[in-house]
């Protein structure tokens, strides 16, 4: 009878082949191009995406110093739209092209990658430069969810680059006591009458990541905060 020894692998050689074992079923899953598998991992990434997207922007809303949020937010943004495009098109085509030889090889061999660079080349100069409807306000909409004041900010710009002026407006003041504008944690402006009207210029504002930007703060009687608006200049329509 012969004795068997049993190896017990090292922490050093199990965590490697955990590694290996982990990496392996990622590209299995990642190229996986059946029609089933497309759309799971598409509907996954819209909903990691919706949800990274706008979490972003509601931390955003009451955290306006918390300027590394534009990059997840970015993110977000970008793989809702470039997910499902990425494994229901590309990943498709690049398989189908590896199997053809000469050019469309190699080429299929890059394109993933090729896709993911100019994804993350996106998410980066998106977050570098957030603007457009990447940017939404959703503290407007959820500050405050029960009270019954829920009136639009209105604002239009006006003036050269550099010296612009902005005008604001609230659409009603039933409920409302006081309206303050802050920029950079700052109070610029206060009105504690209505109609609420108010203007602004663009150097009174502080840059957050290259964004002129502002929070419009509407209290009641007994000072609660009742609505949360965050605007930047860009956002605001000329006059």
């Amino acid at each position: 009878m012969s004795d068997q020894t049993v190896t017990t692998p090292s922490p050093v050689e199990w965590t490697r082949r955990a590694v290996r074992n982990a990496w392996n079923t990622l590209r299995t899953v990642y190229y996986a191009n059946s029609v089933a598998w497309r759309a799971l991992k598409s509907g996954a990434l819209v909903f990691f995406g919706f949800f990274l997207w706008s979490a972003s922007n509601i931390l955003l809303s009451y955290q306006p110093s918390w300027t590394f949020l534009h990059y997840s937010m970015a993110y977000g943004f970008v793989v809702l739209i470039y997910g499902p495009v990425h494994h229901a098109v590309v990943i498709p085509l690049a398989v189908r092209w590896r199997r053809r030889g000469g050019l469309r090889t190699r080429i299929g061999r890059k394109l993933p990658n090729a896709g993911l660079a100019v994804f993350l080349a996106v998410v980066v100069l998106l977050g570098t430069f957030p603007s457009g409807p990447m940017v939404f306000d959703f503290g407007s909409a959820l500050d405050e969810a029960g009270a019954d004041v829920n009136p639009d900010l209105l604002c239009t710009k006006s003036g050269e680059a550099g010296e612009q002026s902005v005008h604001c407006h609230l659409t009603e003041s039933d409920s409302i006591a006081s309206v303050t504008v802050e920029s950079g944690g700052k109070t610029i402006h206060t009105d504690d009458s209505p109609p609420f009207e108010f203007t602004v210029r663009e150097d009174e504002l502080t840059a957050v990541t290259d964004q002129k930007q502002f929070q419009v703060v509407l209290r009641d009687e007994d000072g609660n905060m009742i609505r949360r608006y965050t605007r930047t200049l860009g956002m605001v329509s000329d006059g």
